[in-house]
């Protein structure tokens, strides 16, 4: 005997969105991880540099602050405006490299993974593409 030919299952619209949902919420979860390995790379990698060429005080303060800031922006990516914000980060995190050249590199890495992470969530959640895919 043969089987009965089964027609493709075609989701319902709530389980596409359901779906959506728990994409957005994945890839959310997955940049609120990229800026806190951020605020550790920004703690530990100036130390090792800090051997060489000195911190000072000044910029240990600003480093430190802009730890606690990536962690911060971290938790508010749950937010609307969070991705625009960790956005924003972005750009401040590379600008560090003012401070200590070696963190230029480090800055465009980051940068680099937070806009792929950006292009997956428009992929998989359909979000806005182009630049307003950095205001989430």
């Amino acid at each position: 005997m043969s089987e009965p030919v089964t027609e493709p299952f075609e989701p319902t619209p709530e389980q596409i969105e359901a779906r959506a949902r728990r994409a957005d919420r994945a890839t959310r979860g997955a940049l609120a991880a990229v800026l806190c390995l951020e605020a550790v790379v920004v703690l530990l990698v100036p130390r090792a540099i800090a051997f060489t060429t000195g911190l000072g005080t000044t910029r240990t303060v600003i480093l430190i602050a802009l730890a606690v800031l990536l962690v911060a922006v971290g938790g508010l990516l749950r937010r609307p405006w969070g991705i625009a914000v960790g956005s924003a980060m972005q750009v401040l995190f590379t600008a560090t490299g003012i401070l200590i050249p070696t963190m230029f590199v480090v800055g465009v890495i980051f940068a680099a993974i937070w806009g792929r992470l950006l292009v997956l969530r428009h992929e998989v959640v359909g979000s806005p593409g182009g630049l307003r895919m950095l205001a989430g």
